[in-house]
């Protein structure tokens, strides 16, 4: 199984942590050893003379210091130099207590510790150290020491197999838990995408891809109620491509499909990222202008009017084309109708006095006697 790019990031500080470990088995070692020899020596045994535990401890603390100073010399090997750090702590072990059984049991460790890595390479290569380690040991000591047969070296060669086929298992179960992980990981993403698409498709509009009608009166009711409960105030502006029929009857409707993206790019160009931008109909479209007041609307207004007859459109053999702009500022107590109403009022008033224009909607004065 080959990591990902974190899961490679993390290997540095797992690594950290099995040395970390093979410096507490081994002062534990030396600690447990020494509190025999002291009762041994109580005793008046020499199974475990001091001299032999200084011994032991010399030649563990050099052993870790090597892997130590080769972990940050060769940090491309590192995994393997973590591996061998366990098998020289164990062949420590059991050179130097040969008489004690339990210490064979640590040439696990080096397989133990391949596991982690989940690459079958690496548990591969820590159970053929692990093995001619063992072989060497048996035959240049243990095998002339009394207890020790050929048939523990047999039960053991077996052993360490058992061991390395568990490890291998182990790690194609997580090679399999991690496949599953990361198909269900992609199956939830292409889900989330495919959500995404179809609220995006579901509340903008195909030609434009701005805000469709739908979305754009949802977001006005919220926008009424926030005004509503905190003062909030916001302008409404309704703008219409002036003489739009007469480009369909005389360019085609292909060509007044391309007019309207481009109208549409240019809104969302201009506008900030909290205006509301949306195709309301037909020729007709409506902006929302949230964190402005009237006059700053106005002047982001007239830069659209005046962007947009500009240019001049291929479709329409590079004649431009100008909008007519009606604007309405919300303030309390003022319905959706209410202020519909007065910016398409404004929009008619622009058209009647000429088009190519922004009126603002002014609220009749009340004469009072």
């Amino acid at each position: 199984m080959v990591f990902d790019v974190v899961n490679q990031a993390k290997l540095p500080r797992w690594n950290r942590r099995f040395l970390n470990g093979y410096w507490i088995i081994a002062v534990i070692s030396i600690v447990v050893s020494a509190v025999i020899a002291g009762i041994d020596s109580s005793n008046h045994s020499q199974d475990y003379p001091i001299a032999l535990i200084g011994q032991f401890a010399s030649w563990t603390c050099i052993g870790l210091l090597i892997v130590e100073t080769a972990l940050k010399l060769l940090k491309r090997w590192s995994d393997y130099i973590v591996i061998m750090g366990a098998l020289i702590l164990s062949l420590n072990l059991i050179t130097a207590f040969p008489l004690v059984g339990p210490t064979l049991t640590t040439l696990f460790l080096p397989i133990l510790t391949s596991v982690f890595y989940f690459q079958k390479r690496k548990i591969l290569f820590a159970f053929a150290v692990s093995m001619i380690a063992y072989w060497s040991v048996y035959g240049l000591q243990l095998q002339n020491i009394p207890g020790y047969s050929w048939i523990d070296l047999f039960v053991m060669t077996n052993i360490l197999i058992i061991c390395t086929f568990l490890g291998l298992e182990v790690m194609r179960r997580g090679s399999d838990l991690m496949k599953d992980l990361r198909s269900t990981i992609a199956s939830e993403q292409d889900l989330l995408v495919k959500n995404i698409l179809m609220d995006k498709l579901a509340k903008t509009d195909a030609l434009t891809g701005l805000y469709n009608h739908m979305s754009f009166h949802e977001y006005l009711e919220e926008l009424i109620r926030q005004g509503e409960q905190n003062n909030l105030t916001f302008q409404l502006a309704l703008l219409d491509i002036d003489h739009f029929k007469k480009v369909n009857d005389t360019y085609g409707h292909r060509a007044g499909d391309a007019v309207l993206k481009k109208v549409a790019r240019i809104f969302q160009e201009l506008v900030s990222a909290n205006d509301f931008p949306a195709r309301y109909g037909g020729e007709e479209f409506a902006i929302l202008f949230t964190e402005t007041d009237v006059r700053d609307a106005m002047h982001q207004l007239e830069r659209i009017r005046q962007h947009i007859a500009s240019v001049r459109h291929e479709e329409l053999d590079g004649n431009p084309i100008t909008i007519s702009i009606g604007l309405h500022a919300f303030h309390k107590n003022c319905t959706k109708e209410e202020l519909f109403g007065g910016a398409d009022t404004a929009l008619y008033r622009a058209k009647h006095k000429g088009r190519n224009r922004i009126e603002l909607y002014q609220e009749p004065v009340t004469l009072t006697s």
